[in-house]
């Protein structure tokens, strides 16, 4: 997986138009962080509404409402047979984990697939599905993706479309696939996956340099760092290749552009993490709260097992500090109150026998790379697990101490500021460090029996195959030994009716794009028949191994019996003519063979759920605001009428007693019926009922107001009139001026005509004696009561501020118009016999006009 050199152009080819904003997701077993990246918007880890860096990866439902993120993770004593935590560990599996951690275990469908049951399904949740077969994984992750979404919209401020995300580097298709279904249930498009360690490194790659390497020829050196990353559900290592190239935007260009190319080399990865130490200290808490009570019924009992898990999870990290902690849970179980105490050694005793699992990726992802430790420059630690003392331990020990451990690595948020980065880069909106990545397949892709991606070919790669025309092609496509994706091409034998080419052969093009996932290209029919003899026979590759998507170049020499194209004959010889080789487009069908895959109708059921769920919570923030609006505005209200009179003079001064008691009464009323009916209240309800109180409220907050505003308005439209007078007087004296002047002007020096006309000047002089008249009136009865702030006023500030502005939008329109000009005089010759007779006026250039202006200078002489 690498990104194009020339990224700015290349990225609006081959992608879809990327919008302003990108999510980036770091999606964990037990913890999710969250990245927008957006020009104008900070780089950094997007905060949930709890102003948390890190959201617990886990949904419930308390009742009838769905909980993510940290109010799901509290609900799981209350509410133990609706909490869904670590999604991920089954998220594109057909098997449940071997570990005790979900409250209700998935069940096995007859397709093969898993599932989640939900007792008491929520009635607003249409169309209402089985108890028993409620929620798959990718549905589960559906949740939660919705409100790591309106995280992103709220802070983008705007909707947020795609998505960059981590995953595991051994994910196989059907995990991958899952996971692009839960994004794009919620309308958010997958525009890349990186595997987490490849992020990490890429994080770690931001900041720094590394030394020259020419790909092509081999000089220079790579520098070799390991990402070890130990999470909740697994522990691995990746190696990677840092190194850097330069590169010329254009042929002449004299500037060259250093590229950082970070490069995955070997994975390896077992399933132990945190859960584990989790599960090792809960046992040791039941079996001595067993001990205790005598009563092992505890193990059946789900609400005292959450709370014991949630007490684990507690204790565990103050060991990772302490020698020993202490333990305390309330009403654990038939309202036993439990406190004990639980040391280091007695966690490390239980878990003997597995401490070297956690190293065992090291290992494995140096051989797959080829190298040793003696090749690392660094080791870059990721995961809360690298804080565990014997953790740490026993990695002091494998490193053979600490100096090669990295310095300044945030071993928390990484992977998902990496995956930020990565975003930025397809964006092509950042002025950024230039990047590439490169990434492999873990396991052996196979066309039937035959190898077509072999474990370590770069994801983004091509290839094309000939198979023998037949009727109808049907061919499986395997990964790792489990299907994942059935070709069809049934139009084979229409095709070769009406084909007319020698040895006919069938031409797929098989793609593993940059996001891990294998598809089909396209597929036509074509011939066989070659300009010289390559020994490619039907059934076997062409030799497009290396060619990558449009974004890419072959990195790859094709195979001896591949099909060359006609360009890259030797340039010595006499190349012919080029001939268009005849070629037929076959229509194909792909069908996914993994039983988690979601099928049309499944998708479009699950849509139409997380729909409903969607709606309902809308309607319930509605409801809540309406809610919370109305009941702070009551007890606003009650504090005014019911406090000190002299904190509070003004509503007192500007209302009648008869008008504070109506309005006291509402407001007790509506308090009254607030306290009993808060639950089931509609939201037209409750804007109803203080809609009903601001109609009491408001002649009150009318007076003040016009109190307040009156006297400047007044003073500001009296302005605005006497401005006027002067303007008309102004004009009129213009006006009188004008036609004097134009009386006296000798016939061949005409004057300019008056600025203003007389209509113009009488229409601003009749808004003038309007509004004047207006004034008088209005004022004449406001005066009396300008003592009772009780009365209403009779004349308002904004009426005053609407007239005062329509006289200064005439006046303003008139002044700002270009003085007229005077009329030009045609030139006059003399005719033979001594009469003057007038002639058309010639154009001529601009730049002859100052010879015209002394004509008559010459014509005196």
């Amino acid at each position: 997986m690498r990104l194009p050199r020339n990224l700015f152009l290349l990225i609006a080819w081959i992608l879809p138009a990327v919008s302003a904003a990108i999510l980036a997701i770091d999606y964990g077993a037990d913890f999710t962080k969250l990245s927008l990246v957006k020009p104008g918007v900070p780089f950094d880890v997007l905060l949930d509404r709890d102003s948390k860096r890190k959201i617990p990866s886990v949904v419930s439902w308390k009742r009838e409402d769905r909980v993510v993120g940290t109010e799901g993770k509290l609900a799981a004593t209350r509410f133990p047979h609706t909490h869904y935590p670590y999604v991920k560990a089954v998220l594109g599996t057909t098997e449940v984990p071997n570990l005790d951690v979900f409250p209700s275990p998935p069940v096995l469908t007859e397709s093969g697939a898993l599932v989640f049951r939900h007792d008491n399904i929520p009635k607003h949740i249409t169309p209402k599905p089985d108890d028993k077969e409620a929620w798959t994984p990718t549905a589960l992750l559906a949740h939660q993706l919705a409100y790591y979404k309106s995280l992103a919209d709220h802070a983008a401020g705007e909707p947020v479309t795609q998505a960059v995300v981590t995953v595991p580097a051994w994910w196989t298709q059907a995990q991958r696939k899952a996971y692009r279904d839960a994004l794009e249930l919620q309308g958010i498009q997958c525009i890349g996956m990186i595997g987490e360690g490849t992020a990490i490194g890429l994080n770690y790659a931001m900041t720094r340099t590394f030394p020259d390497y020419d790909p092509e020829t081999g000089e220079g050196e790579k520098a070799y760092h390991l990402v070890y990353d130990s999470g909740a559900l697994s522990t691995s290592a990746t190696v990677l290749a840092f190194y850097q190239t330069s590169w010329k935007p254009t042929p002449n260009s004299k500037m060259l552009i250093n590229t950082t190319h970070v490069e995955a080399l070997g994975v390896g990865w077992e399933d132990v993490g945190g859960i584990n130490l989790d599960l090792a200290l809960r046992d040791l808490l039941v079996d001595d709260i067993i001990t205790k009570t005598g009563n092992k019924d505890i193990i059946n009992d789900r609400k005292a097992m959450a709370k014991i898990d949630k007490e684990a999870i507690r204790v565990k990290q103050i060991l990772s500090a302490n020698q020993e902690s202490l333990t305390s849970i309330e009403s654990v179980f038939d309202d036993v109150d439990y406190r004990s105490k639980v040391s280091r050694m007695a966690l490390e005793g239980k878990f003997e026998g597995k401490m070297t699992d956690f190293m065992k990726p090291i290992k494995q992802a140096l051989d797959a790379a080829g190298l040793d430790l003696r090749n690392i420059s660094s080791v870059i630690l990721f995961g809360g697990n690298t804080r565990v003392p014997f953790i740490r331990a026993e990695l002091h020990e494998v490193l053979g101490g600490d100096e090669l451990i990295a310095q300044n690595v945030n071993a928390d948020e990484s992977a998902v500021l990496g995956a930020a980065f990565y975003g930025a880069s397809l964006s092509g909106r950042f002025k950024m460090k230039s990047v590439e990545v490169h990434e492999r397949s873990i396991y052996d892709i196979k066309m039937g029996d035959d190898i077509i991606f072999p474990a370590g070919t770069p994801l983004g790669t091509r290839k094309s195959v000939l198979l023998k025309p037949e009727d109808e092609i049907n061919i499986d496509f395997s990964q790792g030994g489990n299907p994942i994706l059935q070709l069809s091409i049934p139009g084979v034998k229409d095709a070769l009716a009406n084909f007319t080419a020698s040895e006919p052969a069938v031409n797929v093009t098989v793609r593993l794009d940059a996001r891990g996932i294998l598809g089909v290209a396209n597929a036509a029919l074509v011939s066989e028949v070659k300009d010289e003899p390559t020994g490619g026979v039907a059934g076997k590759l062409k030799g497009m191994f290396g060619k990558k998507d449009a974004t890419e170049e072959p990195e790859i020499e094709p195979e001896a019996d591949t099909e060359q194209p006609e360009a890259e004959t030797d340039a010595k010889e006499k190349a012919p003519k080029k001939v268009t080789k005849p070629r037929v487009a076959l229509k194909f069908r792909e069908k996914p063979l993994s039983p988690t895959h979601l099928s049309k109708d499944e998708r479009q059921i699950t849509n139409q759920r997380l729909r409903a769920i969607a709606s309902y919570e809308g309607a319930m923030r509605a409801r809540e605001e309406a809610r919370n609006m109305l009941e702070g505005y009551l007890y606003k209200l009650q504090n005014i009428l019911t406090g000190d009179e002299a904190e509070h003079k003004n509503l007192h001064a500007f209302s009648t007693k008869v008008e504070r008691t109506r309005i006291k009464n509402l407001v007790d009323e509506t308090l009254e019926w607030l306290h009993e009916h808060a639950e089931e209240a509609t939201v037209h309800a409750l804007i109803g009922k203080r809609e009903a109180i601001e109609a009491l409220e408001r002649p009150i907050v009318t007076r003040f107001d016009e109190y307040e505003k009156r006297p400047p308005a007044v003073v500001n439209f009296r302005t605005a009139l006497y401005a006027g007078r002067a303007f008309v007087d102004e004009a009129r004296a213009n006006l009188t001026a004008a036609a004097e002047e134009a009386k006296n002007a000798p016939a061949d020096q005409p004057v300019a005509p008056p600025r203003y006309t007389e209509a113009e000047i009488q229409s601003v002089e009749d808004m003038i004696i309007d509004g004047g008249k207006w004034l008088d009136e209005r004022m004449e009865k406001q005066m009396p009561l300008n003592e009772d702030k009780t009365a209403d006023p009779v004349i308002l500030a904004k009426d005053l501020d609407e007239r005062g502005q329509k006289i200064q939008a005439a006046v303003l329109r008139l002044t700002s118009r270009k003085p007229p000009r005077a009329p030009k005089v045609r030139p006059v010759k003399t005719s033979q016999n001594g009469e003057k007779e007038e002639t058309k006026e010639k154009k001529e250039p601009k730049e002859e006009e100052p010879q015209e202006k002394e004509a008559p200078k010459h014509q005196e002489l």
